[in-house]
């Protein structure tokens, strides 16, 4: 009798307990997700067993619909411990028990899963890539081809385990590209795409913005038909001739550099031919996608009616065209008449990747949805989706912000290394110039120094450099430079004598040595004009005059 009073005050703190935890009347369960019995779920690969016990655990931590708040719930698969094994459970669901058990049926791959299960981050940062803007993930939905890839980068490079390879990692394995490559008769190696894009971010080739991408973004770079020749190349070429284009992640301009027409060049050499000899909307279009993605932007290709183009993610929204939006369409009509591919129309594709960028409302939104699948109650499960919606209608409207930063406005200036120049050549620098024509533009060299810039379509466009020749004779003219076009030609005069003409059978883009053209030169002070016609425009770095003996 002594000990009663004692006993009925624990009962009712048990039942106070719970009532503060807002857990409906159940019996409390004696197993719970831990280590240890996550451990023998791995050692046994019985996921169908460990996913029923954890739904059943779930089932009993979630209180009754008539407790449910926004707040509330929210807070609650933020828990931790119900947080690690909501996605536990979903990333089995996910695959399918019986195909993730036949996954792991050796010891790396248990170790493999183990890193990913045990981890919520991991798990959060994998299943809300492949999770619709309202929380929905398919059972059976990831296919275990997915797994493979993503444990084969894991193993060959520890490097993919975390930070930005991490999500690049899983990027590839979720959309690994695959098939022949456009304009080049080559297979995709999805593995070496991972490489590659790893190798050109750690080289600094990639735009700023590269480094806070989601990864349904790098599934948007990594994807890319072109060839991991072309995408090198593309880069490269940008920084050479036009560097302009780095500032705020402009890349896409550079499609207006591609003629509108049929072009006289086939489609041999991959994207190389497309920018030297042109071509129609197709052509185009597809350019501009490969160009944004050789570089670390995320784009896709769109069909509008009778035209072709694409559409590109913008880290600084504040851009032309569609200001304010973090998706742009180029080269087309807008979005309203957009095809971005599986029949979404262009309004409800920039409206999900709008939703996906709030990340933590899209995290909330899956864990509510996922969590009503895993529990037993219908009135539960429908108050669960009815919150998820809640969220989702009270964050719609404004774009949400980019993290632009502003070392992403130009790219960073380098020293250019020393040119040794021959006894007896006058070498001149192209921005050593001593009048021009207001077209011409000086741009930092990214390989150092300064280069010039004769655009495309200026009717008559000119640098004057004034020479001091040692003595009357023939020199011969040598002009480093890089042009897209083929068929380009570069004009040099003294007063009203033509001197010389600089043929450019074209350069892709890239730093080239132009043949040497002899020019007759007299002796003392002498200003020589260099012009372009109306053509398609020409970086100019440094020309170099050589006496003939």
């Amino acid at each position: 009798m002594m000990h009663q009073p004692k006993i009925h005050i624990v009962f009712i703190a048990s039942i106070t307990v719970c009532t503060l935890l807002g857990a409906h009347p159940a019996k409390v369960l004696a197993w719970e997700p831990n280590d240890a019995n996550f451990d023998a779920a791995i050692r046994s690969g019985d996921f169908a067993g460990y996913a029923a016990k954890i739904s059943a655990w779930l089932d009993q931590k979630t209180p009754p619909a008539d407790k449910f708040t926004q707040q509330a719930m929210t807070e609650l698969v933020k828990e931790p411990a119900f947080r690690n094994a909501l996605d536990q459970r979903q990333f089995i669901v996910a695959h399918g028990a019986a195909k993730l058990g036949e996954f792991a049926k050796d010891q790396p791959r248990k170790e493999f899963l183990t890193w990913i299960m045990k981890s919520t981050p991991i798990m959060d940062q994998y299943l809300e890539a492949v999770t619709t803007t309202d929380g929905k993930i398919g059972d059976g939905s990831i296919k275990i081809e997915v797994l493979e890839r993503w444990h084969k980068i894991y193993t060959e490079d520890p490097d993919s385990r975390d930070g930005v390879y991490r999500k690049l990692a899983m990027a590839t394995a979720l959309c690994a590209p695959g098939g022949r490559c456009t304009y080049r008769d080559e297979l995709i190696d999805w593995f070496k795409r991972y490489q590659h894009f790893k190798a050109a971010h750690q080289n600094k080739e990639l735009v700023p913005s590269f480094d806070h991408l989601i990864v349904a973004d790098y599934c948007k770079v990594v994807s890319s038909t072109a060839s991991d020749a072309d995408l090198a190349w593309g880069r490269k070429m940008i920084a050479t001739w036009r560097p302009d284009l780095l500032d705020k992640e402009q890349i896409n301009k550079v499609v207006s550099e591609v003629w509108r027409r049929n072009s006289p060049i086939p489609f041999d050499n991959g994207y190389v031919t497309v920018l030297e000899g042109g071509g129609k909307c197709g052509p185009r279009g597809a350019f501009g996608a490969f160009i944004c993605q050789a570089h670390g932007i995320p784009a896709i290709t769109v069909g509008q009616p009778a035209h072709f183009c694409f559409a590109a993610r913008a880290d600084f929204p504040e851009t032309e065209p569609q200001v304010g939006s973090v998706w742009k369409v180029y080269q087309g009509r807008g979005w309203h008449v957009s095809d971005c591919g599986n029949n979404t129309y262009g309004p409800a594709f920039l409206a999900d990747m709008t939703r996906r960028y709030r990340t933590a409302e899209l995290s909330t939104i899956a864990h509510l949805t996922w969590l009503a699948s895993a529990i037993s109650s219908q009135e539960r499960a429908d108050a669960l989706r009815e919150l998820a919606v809640k969220v989702r209608i009270n964050k719609e409207g404004a774009s949400p912000k980019t993290a632009a930063s502003s070392a992403g406005l130009k790219p960073p200036r380098v020293k250019e290394a020393p040119i040794e120049v021959p006894p007896g050549v006058i070498h001149v620098e192209a921005e050593m110039f001593s009048a021009k024509s207001p077209e011409v533009t000086v741009y930092d060299c990214t390989a150092g120094g300064k280069q010039v810039n004769f655009h495309k379509s200026i009717e008559n466009s000119w640098l004057e450099y004034a020479i001091d020749v040692p003595a009357t004779g023939t020199y011969s003219l040598e002009v480093m430079l890089a042009t897209a076009n083929r068929g380009q030609v570069l004009h040099v005069t003294s007063g009203k004598e033509t001197l010389g003409t600089v043929t450019i059978p074209g350069t892709i883009g890239l730093w080239k040595k132009m043949a040497p053209v002899e020019l007759p030169l007299k002796e003392g002070r002498t200003t020589l004009r260099v012009s372009a016609p109306f053509q398609r425009g020409v970086a100019v770095r440094w020309f170099e005059l050589t006496p003939k003996k």
